[in-house]
């Protein structure tokens, strides 16, 4: 079927803005498994029976978890760094591998013992799962819109591989590992495992109006595409804080020659926001007076990031263009937390294929706005274009097919010039309606939760502070919030290697592939 004959393509290009929000390292069984027991029996989630077997024979059975709980009590100690589950793809394949005693899907307790050697009875810590309770904000979204059950991570494996996906359809190779400039510059090694990239980001199809790019600092597009890291064309209309009020006035200082004055927030309450927004949530951030992170990245509060979602959905909600308005929340990846469905394997003739056998595991995905159906979106339709590759899944490189078919002057022209998985990827023209639904709740409940939590963290931070002896050298660091409120920085794998991108960014370092 031609693109001009698409009817759910073309419904598409009626839209307005697509805003997307991408956050970090949960499956779907572990933010939104529990939708099957809560009454949402269409969707395929947990039925609480599922489990696994640790190194002594024991089933691990799934359980929810309870992000009320302080993390010296043991349910709350998934939260803590020491017991983030392994998500490399070493741990990855023995997660979904089979011989762990129950065939597929098996080895998430065994490749948490084998990585994380934790205390016998919190080694079904990847089996937990959240409920309601504490995501209110996507209890609302699945309700209200569309959850997708079958959204799979573009790989089987972390943060950066999935990422690079999501923004040009392949995984590029880290540009400072082979650095000559490196070399010559002995001072200079240290930076070899910093993550900077260089693919084609699918922004490099649309014109600079179009789209933006939101973050904390830095954006991720940045250390992805070198194109936006060349020091003699910064494009500092297309990069902005999420929200300036949350940014020091040093940082401001910094940033200024590189990111735009006005933020998200401001660009949505001016009406200003372009086609395409992005949205990095805060993956570092030492000085605001809330948590330190708000991207769900253990140790994150999962209700901190639920509190940044919300954010987006309220500031969007009342904006003028609402009505022709996309919301797009998922994951990077699962990070190691179970998820019951076997990920399908990699069509034939898919470019990886040789060095993945599947897509990666399934992670939440929520489509939101007055002309989203309200629906469980499961597998893709049928693809009569698909050409020599077998059905292709969800994935994040629907993401960009969808952009691109949505604002792309010439869409079929702009697909093509990204990678083969581009190419072949489902978009998401189906699940929008020619006109916007009048039956959605508000959202009023997600709002009085977010609004309680804030506060009571706060005061429970501040009495924390008050309360226990100073950390000792080499242990947390504390918050430098004046009143004791901020949380405690405990930096994981990713967050210290992004500190460094930006601090590499931020020098204006260019290095090319």
């Amino acid at each position: 079927m031609s693109f001009e004959h698409d009817a759910d393509a073309q419904r598409l290009r009626t839209l307005k803005h697509i805003v997307v929000v991408m956050m970090e390292n949960r499956s779907f069984d572990h933010m939104l498994g529990y939708l099957t027991q809560e009454g949402m029996v269409d969707v395929d989630g947990l039925l609480g029976n599922e489990f696994n077997l640790d190194s002594d024979g024991k089933e691990r059975k799934v359980h929810a978890f309870d992000a009320e709980a302080h993390k010296v009590q043991r349910r709350g100690e998934a939260l803590v760094k020491s017991l983030d589950p392994d998500h490399s793809p070493k741990g990855v394949s023995m997660q979904l591998g089979k011989g762990y005693g129950q065939g597929l899907n098996g080895g998430f307790v065994k490749s948490f013992e084998k990585s994380r050697k934790p205390p016998e009875d919190l080694r079904d810590v990847p089996m937990g799962y959240y409920t309601s309770k504490d995501v209110p904000v996507y209890d609302h979204f699945a309700r209200q819109y569309c959850v997708c059950d079958r959204w799979y991570a573009a790989v089987p494996g972390d943060t950066w591989p999935n990422r690079l996906y999501a923004l040009a359809g392949e995984q590029g190779e880290n540009v400072l590992k082979e650095s000559k400039l490196l070399e010559r510059f002995g001072p200079l090694k240290k930076l070899r495992n910093y993550p900077l990239f260089d693919v084609d980001a699918f922004t490099q199809q649309l014109t600079r109006k179009q789209w933006r790019w939101y973050s904390h600092d830095p954006a991720t597009l940045r250390a992805a595409d070198a194109t936006y890291r060349n020091a003699t064309n910064l494009m500092p209309n297309n990069f902005a804080f999420f929200d300036r009020r949350k940014v020091s006035a040093l940082t401001h200082l910094l940033e200024r020659p590189i990111s735009r004055a006005a933020s998200f927030l401001d660009d949505v309450s001016r009406g200003e926001h372009p086609q395409v927004s992005w949205i990095d949530p805060n993956f570092v951030d030492t000085s605001v007076l809330e948590t330190a992170s708000n991207d769900d990245h253990p140790p994150s509060d999962i209700r901190a990031g639920q509190a940044f979602v919300f954010d987006v959905y309220d500031a969007l909600l009342h904006s003028d263009d609402w009505e022709d308005t996309l919301l797009v929340v998922t994951y990077d990846e699962h990070g190691g937390f179970y998820d019951h469905v076997t990920p399908p394997a990699l069509p034939a003739g898919d470019p990886v294929a040789g060095k993945y056998r599947t897509y990666g595991v399934r992670v939440p995905a929520l489509f939101v706005g007055p002309r989203v159906q309200r629906m469980v979106l499961h597998e893709p339709g049928t693809l009569s274009d698909r050409e020599e590759l077998e059905q292709p899944q969800w994935d994040h490189t629907a993401l960009i097919k969808t952009i691109l078919y949505a604002f792309a002057t010439n869409p079929r022209t702009a697909v093509r010039k990204m990678p083969p998985r581009v190419h072949h990827a489902p978009h998401l023209g189906s699940i929008m309606l020619d006109s916007p639904r009048d039956d959605v709740d508000d959202p009023r409940n997600a709002r009085d939760l977010m609004d309680r939590w804030r506060a009571e963290a706060r005061r429970r931070r501040l009495a924390r502070r008050l309360d226990e002896p100073p950390i000792k050298a080499g242990e947390e660091v504390r918050s430098p919030a004046p009143d004791g409120a901020g949380h405690d920085v405990v930096l994981t794998e990713f967050q210290v290697d992004w500190q460094r991108t930006a601090d590499a960014l931020r020098a204006g370092l260019r290095v090319d592939a």
